[in-house]
């Protein structure tokens, strides 16, 4: 089974709130994506999460067998967005290319770079299966709390979990998080306030997103340090209560920590302008951009 190393680059030409086309090729490190408002970030790691799924292909979607269903997606709400993204694995760099409608994958095809192997339809899937996939996380739902990247194996494991948490947070200014994560992956923080404003957590709470993105930050790190690989993470970061100067300290501490782990790091950020120059984020299209 192949690991798939590093996201280079992806591109589409519009999904969900991000109606825009947009394209960007990543660091090898650590990268940030700023879009205007959170949910063009949800909108983005879904897609990209979707281009690698193996449970989303419905080809039947347009066939004539199916005509009605066709032109109400093709001619109403859902049309049809068209994906790509290059990634490189230890042997191969590959170019993954899909079409959807909706939810669902109606065209796909896998090129190999320099050589004339090429997969399409439902072949794409079958190889899909056998890559280990880049991991994206979803702030949302249950899983919230969930450890999505990295469970502890044993006390060594869930203490060093906690450590790196715990003293990241205090080296951007949060002093009294109280980051906690059982066998089983559930975080926790008893944290009652901070330099970033109050907040409030129990283990049924949403984990504030400064902190969930610190401990995904740790997972990965264990991962990489336990098993000698992490595949690229996507994750989410709100920074919507945060000021200038407190995105640039996470983001900062974010890039140094990719570069010395040897990770894979892409976050889907909404700040400003003037933010996204500070952190050289990738900026997607703002709407004044297409206001008269």
């Amino acid at each position: 089974m192949e690991t798939i190393r590093e996201i280079i680059s992806f591109s589409h030409d519009g999904y969900g709130h991000m109606w825009y086309p947009f394209a960007a090729t990543l660091e090898d490190n650590n990268t940030a994506i700023s879009a205007e408002y959170y949910c063009e970030v949800h909108d983005m790691l879904n897609l990209i999460g979707s281009m690698f799924a193996t449970n989303n292909h419905n080809p039947e979607l347009v066939s004539k067998r199916n005509a009605k269903m066709s032109r109400r997606h093709l001619l109403g709400d859902d049309k049809k967005t068209q994906c790509s993204v290059r990634f490189r694995t230890d042997n191969h760099e590959y170019i993954l290319q899909r079409c959807f409608i909706g939810q669902y994958s109606t065209e796909s095809k896998l090129q190999k770079i320099d050589s004339s192997i090429v997969y399409y339809g439902h072949n794409v899937i079958q190889m899909l299966s056998k890559f280990n996939k880049p991991i994206i996380i979803d702030e949302g739902g249950m899983y919230t709390n969930k450890s999505l990247i990295f469970k502890p194996l044993d006390d060594f494991s869930r203490s060093r979990l906690v450590a790196l948490s715990n003293n990241w947070a205090k080296m951007i200014g949060i002093m009294d998080s109280g980051i906690g994560v059982d066998y089983q992956g559930n975080w926790s923080t008893n944290g009652n306030s901070d330099a970033f404003g109050e907040f409030r957590s129990s283990r049924r709470a949403r984990f504030p997103s400064p902190l969930r993105l610190l401990t995904n930050l740790a997972q990965a790190v264990m991962k990489k340090r336990t098993f000698g690989v992490c595949v690229p993470i996507f994750s989410p970061f709100d920074v919507g209560k945060l000021g200038e100067f407190e995105a640039i300290t996470i983001m900062d501490l974010m890039k140094n920590i990719c570069r010395e782990e040897g990770l894979q790091f892409i976050v889907g950020i909404n700040t400003s302008s003037s933010t996204n120059s500070m952190i050289k984020a990738l900026e997607t299209p703002r709407l004044s951009v297409y206001e008269l």
